[in-house]
């Protein structure tokens, strides 16, 4: 039997499973569960705004849930990452029957499946007591049965992998905490967020419906709906915890892997797309000054637009390495598929992994983020991949890439704008990053001479050669420093704009420096002009208003 069992197993485990295949296995059992709840509720009268709350909540949760239970599986078994992957991708089909159970165990008495909220003393008791004596509410008849089917099987896994029983029980009791952490998510939130307000054992159950079933605010948003504030509240935290779950898993499985991918996201740019947003954000803060409004909800609202943005930036870049495998051969040989140390398949997945994270993070912090983000997303496939592969197209490529840049400053500038309005942030600001971006962006192209050349692909160094580049593209720089003194009316700003765009202009003219180093030297500067911009102009006014 035992024997028989480990084959039916090694079956399951050996299915090849892909990265589309997962996600869409995934997220049917994830609809499936959805449908099933509002079914068996009668489908009851409820805003687009609480279904589509509830909807993502119940994708995130289990999300975070299928990555915490692979982590552990991980570091506690330490086998082949996609052997877990298929056990618990079965496993996860659970996840459909609590709310079935709920009903028939319930019957005209109506269940409300909820987290447990409880003070700390509370939990303990619920720990040991199988999450308390109420299963009508909060961890349900459903979710208990879900989580003690979930505790066995994985018990019984551990034995099947390990055939020692003392790992096993242990590992049964190890799921079981996390399961019932899982369960109880909210109430461990709100200690760690009162940790330096409260002691532990002070924080009760009306602090952490306090924190999570008041309506939800953060920067300009309110939602008033307190049926669904513990929706979005908790749609940003799984989220933003989704990401380091992910790299958690990504470094134990595919640690070589990871470190040849992280060499290659282009550092630099990341920084640049963090700067946009936070940048856009301190206008909006000048413009908006009341809705600077700082809870635990506006960090995560600010840092999921942030991982939005960046894995926006992943998404593009493998998308980009794709499709120049035969450039990067000549111009960037260190690149990782170039090297063929990751494969093609791979990168397709990551790409689909950023681009679908990138969406969903941003659809936490609001609609308008997932639609400037789903912009970003459609510039950069167009910008690279076959039919359109703007980037051959050296006007045309440039004024996109600045485009989704400026996409970036505006998604910060409204996260502050009263109801989220672009029509305050001044039209020179915006035609100012375009311009700027615009002249600037071809120093990434400066590397790429000859690779770009043997493949048709028309940039500015191409057509030009490197010499009249780079005094070109350090000439609009400089022109794009004097325009932001104009166009802000800032005198102030004349002696640092002339100063830092006449070093650029020098840097860029200075063949001694690299074409892969030339553009570090450029940002650097724009970011110190930035901090004074801020410092000069915007700080006074924050300063004495």
């Amino acid at each position: 039997m035992f024997r028989k069992l480990q084959k039916f197993v090694e079956k399951i485990e050996s299915y090849p499973l892909t990265i589309p295949k997962w996600i869409l296995a995934f997220s049917s059992i994830i609809a499936v569960r959805v449908l099933g709840e509002n079914l068996i509720g009668g489908f009851e009268s409820k805003s687009p705004s609480f279904f589509l709350g509830s909807a993502l909540v119940a994708f995130l949760f289990f999300l975070f849930s299928y990555l915490t239970i692979l982590s552990f599986l991980l570091l506690y078994i330490k086998d082949n990452i996609a052997k877990f992957a298929n056990i618990l991708l079965w496993g996860f089909t659970l996840a459909v029957f609590p709310p079935l159970i709920d009903k028939i165990w319930c019957g005209t008495q109506k269940c409300w499946s909820f987290y447990a909220f409880d003070s700390f003393p509370g939990l303990i008791h619920r720990f040991f007591t199988f999450f308390g004596d109420n299963p009508t509410i909060g961890i349900t008849y459903g979710v208990r049965v879900e989580v003690l089917l979930a505790v066995i099987f994985i018990g019984i896994y551990v034995y099947l992998k390990t055939e020692r029983l003392v790992k096993a029980i242990i590992g049964a009791v190890l799921a079981y905490v996390i399961l019932f952490i899982l369960g109880s998510f909210p109430s461990w939130l709100t200690f760690v967020f009162h940790i330096f307000a409260k002691n532990l054992a002070a924080v009760q159950g009306y602090d952490i419906a306090a924190l999570f079933l008041s309506p939800i605010s953060y920067f300009s948003f309110l939602d008033s709906d307190f049926l669904n504030a513990l929706n979005l509240k908790m749609n940003l935290v799984y989220a933003f915890l989704t990401i380091p779950a992910l790299m958690l898993i990504i470094w134990l499985a595919y640690r070589e892997k990871a470190r040849e991918i992280a060499k290659n996201v282009r550092w630099i740019q990341i920084s640049v797309h963090v700067g946009l947003i936070l940048v856009g954000a301190g206008l909006g803060a000048f413009y908006f000054p009341a809705n600077l409004k700082i809870n635990i909800f506006s960090y995560f609202a600010l840092a999921n637009l942030i991982l939005a943005a960046v894995l926006a930036w992943l998404a593009s870049v493998f998308v980009n390495d794709i499709e120049d495998i035969e450039i990067d051969r000549v111009s960037n040989k260190a690149r990782p598929l170039a090297k063929e140390n990751v494969s093609v398949s791979e990168y397709r997945s990551l790409f689909l992994v950023s681009f679908i994270l990138s969406l969903i993070l941003a659809l936490t912090v609001g609609v308008k983020f997932f639609l400037i983000i789903l912009i970003y997303q459609v510039i950069g496939w167009v910008y690279s991949a076959w039919p359109f592969r703007l980037k051959r197209f050296p006007i045309i490529a440039s004024f996109l890439s600045a485009l989704a840049l400026a996409l970036l400053f505006i998604s910060g500038f409204i996260l502050l704008a009263d109801g989220q309005n672009i029509s305050e942030l001044p039209a020179r600001v915006f035609w100012l990053l375009i311009i700027a971006f615009t002249v600037s962006l071809p120093i990434k192209d400066l590397k790429d001479i000859e690779g770009d050349r043997k493949n048709e692909v028309w940039t500015i160094p191409v057509l030009l050669g490197e010499s009249w580049s780079r005094f070109l593209i350090g000439l609009g720089i400089f022109i794009s420093y004097s325009l932001s003194v104009i166009w802000l009316n800032a005198k102030i700003l004349f002696l640092p704009a002339m100063i830092l765009g006449a070093i650029s202009f020098a840097v860029l003219q200075n063949k001694k420096i690299s074409p892969r180093r030339v553009h570090i030297w450029i940002f650097g500067f724009l970011f110190l002009y930035v901090l004074l911009m801020g410092y000069l102009v915007f700080w006074p006014v924050v300063k004495f208003s």
